[in-house]
């Protein structure tokens, strides 16, 4: 499984009612720890919206390690983070330099406050800056929904079994137009300028054939 974000749902259930102001920046190593606590916190307490208890604690079992989210984050993909008042990430996305987006998480405290969609503004625009033709990833349930309204299409659902308890998500796939108008960015940077610390992207697959390039996602196994 890759992708989350949280849904209103938990607003209007009364689990979190204080809105979050962020800034998007570019993850830094002192940010791990906070991530590997989005990822564990946002499966396990956001995920039950749309999957059971067995599939959340099959999906993630236990708290992930600083180390863990920081080998990912520093393997040459690009990592955007949304951070609070006191520059703590909230939220977090990735984008690898073939336009994969192997996560996109949110912490239950951040639902239902546009940070999820903000966030992918933000890569989007990266990726295009790079040359990247098309996007694709594998979807939770919920992640689906706004890859649908951000103009991604569903490639097929994909039904698997992790530690012994059948859980589904969907892959999905986006054709960048290069020659339309950015979407404008939070901060300070010019819209025109490549976020820094981005590698020079590798080739998309095509569009066409994604559907046989994306394999089964086994990172957050």
């Amino acid at each position: 499984m890759t992708c989350l974000f949280p849904s209103r749902r938990l607003l209007s259930a009364g689990s979190y009612s204080c809105r979050v102001e962020v800034t998007l920046r570019v993850y830094d190593p002192r940010d791990a720890a906070d991530l590997a606590d989005v990822f564990f916190r946002s499966v396990r307490q956001v995920a039950l919206s749309d999957y059971t208890a067995d599939q959340v604690r099959a999906w993630a079992p236990e708290p992930r390690t600083a180390e863990w989210a920081h080998a990912e984050a520093s393997d040459g993909r690009l990592v955007l983070v949304a951070a609070d008042e006191d520059d703590r990430p909230v939220a977090y996305i990735d984008l690898e330099p073939n336009g994969h987006i192997n996560r996109l998480f949110c912490a239950p405290e951040a639902a239902g406050q546009g940070i999820a969609s903000r966030l992918y503004d933000a890569v989007e625009a990266a990726a295009r800056e790079q040359g990247i033709r098309s996007l694709f990833t594998e979807a939770s349930e919920l992640a689906r929904r706004l890859f649908e309204r951000k103009g991604f299409a569903v490639v097929e659902r994909q039904d698997m079994v992790i530690r012994g308890v059948a859980i589904h998500n969907y892959r999905m796939a986006k054709a960048l137009d290069l020659a339309a108008p950015l979407p404008a960015r939070s901060g300070s940077r010019p819209r025109t300028a490549p976020w820094p610390g981005h590698q020079q992207a590798r080739p998309a697959p095509p569009h066409s054939l994604l559907k046989r390039a994306l394999p089964h996602s086994s990172r957050n196994r």
